[in-house]
């Protein structure tokens, strides 16, 4: 009995710490609404820290050319996110065209993305730590699969 109570509580401290693990890196929110009448309603809250790793499972072959694309702009890349992580939260870039709006800010550790057209209402929230240790990922693919 005190063998179970022991790998019950094993089992729930292993459990606690990878979630602690797999969340310190914050989360990925991504929610769309279509506006038409029984349109698409997504809302999707994801690990940050689960899209680096799970890039490492893409085939390279598939990254190749955002790869080559990305590798000149790394140094500035780099540059920026510590940059724009340690700015004060508030508005980066706000463009209004007519009824379309787009607004990304800076809030905390995140970039926040949201657009609200006549078709849809989109929101993107990426911890900027994460989204580097992404571009990393793709930037080191190489093709060679």
């Amino acid at each position: 009995m005190i063998f179970l109570a022991k790998l019950g509580i094993g089992m729930l401290g292993a459990t606690l710490v990878s979630g602690a693990a797999v969340s310190s890196e914050g989360f990925i929110h991504v929610k769309v609404e279509e506006k038409q009448a029984e349109g698409t309603h997504i809302n999707l809250i994801v690990p940050a820290a689960l899209v680096p790793v799970t890039l490492r499972f893409v085939p390279p072959k598939y990254l190749v050319e955002a790869s080559e694309n990305l590798r000149p702009y790394m140094p500035i890349i780099d540059t920026a996110v510590p940059a724009v992580e340690g700015s004060p939260d508030g508005v980066l870039v706000e463009v209004a065209d007519g009824s379309d709006q787009v607004r990304i800010t800076k809030r905390g550790a995140s970039i926040v993305v949201d657009v609200n057209d006549t078709d849809a209402t989109v929101h993107v929230s990426v911890p900027l730590r994460a989204a580097q240790s992404s571009i990393h990922e793709i930037a080191a693919a190489n093709g060679s699969d």
